[in-house]
């Protein structure tokens, strides 16, 4: 089939993020204050990322396995995934009940998934590197404008309306202006996808390998800072509703900034943001006072940006080897994964607040020293040296995980042989209690 120009693509691509900013921002961007609003503390919403990001690696791995289901009918299903995760927030505000929120959520969680699993598809199958780099950074400038002014919205309705009213009006504006983007999908030529090919064989595994250990680590950083620093400055600092949405918003126009500074710099430069990323926490912990946390926000957002775009553009470059299906539904999966530990992390940590936020140190310090001795197109050792502990850290992984899958086996095997067992004596036991009482 004939694909469309890439100019036309990408264009599309940036409008929908237009749309697709403002949604963000009315909706999954206040979920952890609203949260927040009706009573949950850290261990709570941990626990609901934690269940969400359970759910969402299932699916990510039954995608995985029929990896046929990416490749069939497109345009079709991207476009319901996506509408689908809009309708969502339309629902939410209808219920009080935690259960149902979380049933909700738990759905929106799973199509976005699915949706962004098809998302990436399209734009790695569809465009060249260079093209990757060029509309992923306009799209998050594109994005961070129209949040900017979702996020304004937001934190005047948190101001002046009724605090019951809030978010039954607040998500769904913001689920409108998400269907306004599902339109602009059907505008998309997709027919070139149908039936893509799956390479069988992953050339250089140890490289991919080592990106996507780096990518999950970055990004339970982030998730797990984002569970974290609202209910710290609402709960802890006593710091309002609308001043949490504020360091969204500061955060949001940062994103712009940053999205276009990082777009063309060398993986070496990105790198430096990833490195004063690490910095973020500590400066956390160190303001008492909640204002103060709308600028820290800012820093946070400009590094964390530099430093998610080097994972990015690692997998636009790594796509010639792994191929645009795998892509996709690895990105998926790790962000999944990253989100599972994150919950997992935060139920654990709950209102202990300096572990808290030294642990999102910790991490993000695990990224960056990762990041400098195997990833070699930022390494500070030489390259050769980089990939030698590149595949070292992939063979003794993959040799460990064969381990204990191996002993994971044999346990369980034990196990059913010592359960048929103990059956066997019982019921050697029960006949010999129906022999005694049939001779007694």
């Amino acid at each position: 089939m004939e694909q469309e120009s890439p100019l036309k693509f990408k264009w599309i691509l940036i409008f929908e993020a237009v749309f697709a900013g403002a949604y963000i921002s009315l909706t999954n961007g206040l979920f952890v204050i609203y949260l927040v609003s009706i009573g949950y503390a850290i261990e709570g919403i941990s626990f609901v990322m934690f269940a969400l990001a359970v759910a969402s690696m299932l699916i990510g791995t039954f995608l995985h396995k029929r990896s046929s289901f990416i490749v069939s009918r497109v345009k079709l299903k991207l476009t319901g995934f996506h509408g689908l995760t809009r309708i969502i927030w339309l629902l939410i505000p209808l219920t009080t009940s935690s259960l149902l929120i979380s049933v909700l959520y738990s759905m929106f969680t799973i199509f976005n998934g699915v949706n962004s699993t098809f998302f990436t598809f399209a734009v790695y199958s569809s465009l060249a590197e260079d093209d990757i780099r060029d509309v992923t950074a306009k799209r998050s400038a594109a994005n961070g404008i129209s949040s900017i002014l979702g996020f304004v919205l937001g934190v005047f309705l948190l101001a002046f309306l009724p605090a019951e009213d809030k978010f039954a009006y607040i998500f769904p504006l913001g689920a409108l202006l998400g269907l306004m983007s599902t339109l602009l999908i059907l505008l998309l030529n997709l027919s070139h996808l149908e039936g893509a090919p799956i390479p069988k064989v992953t050339e250089q595994p140890e490289k991919i390998f080592s990106a996507s250990l780096f990518l999950v680590i970055l990004l339970t950083s982030g998730n797990l800072l984002g569970i974290i620093w609202a209910p710290y400055v609402m709960n802890h600092l006593k710091g309002p509703d609308f001043l949490a949405a504020s360091m969204s918003l500061v955060g949001t126009f940062t994103s712009i900034i940053a999205s276009l500074f990082w777009r063309k710099k060398a993986f070496k430069a990105l790198s430096a943001g990833l490195a004063f990323n690490t910095f973020g926490p500590l400066l956390i912990l160190a303001t008492p006072w909640p204002s103060f946390h709308v600028p820290i926000n800012a820093y946070t957002t400009f590094m964390f940006t530099g430093a998610n775009f080097l994972g990015t553009f690692l997998f636009a470059n790594y796509t010639k080897w792994f191929g645009a299906v795998r892509s996709s539904l690895l990105l998926v999966i790790l962000g999944t994964a990253a989100q599972m530990v994150a919950g997992l992390l935060g139920i654990l940590v709950k209102e202990n607040h300096l572990l808290a936020f030294s642990l999102v140190f910790a991490i993000q310090a695990a990224a960056t020293i990762l990041a400098v001795i195997t990833i070699s197109e930022v390494a500070v050792v030489p390259e050769d040296v980089a990939r030698t502990y590149s595949w070292g850290l992939y063979s003794n992984s993959i040799m460990g995980y064969q381990t204990a899958v191996e002993i994971s086996r044999e346990t369980i095997l034990d196990i059913l042989k010592l359960a048929a067992l103990s059956l066997v004596i019982f019921a050697l036991y029960l006949i010999y209690r129906v022999l005694w009482m049939l001779i007694g």
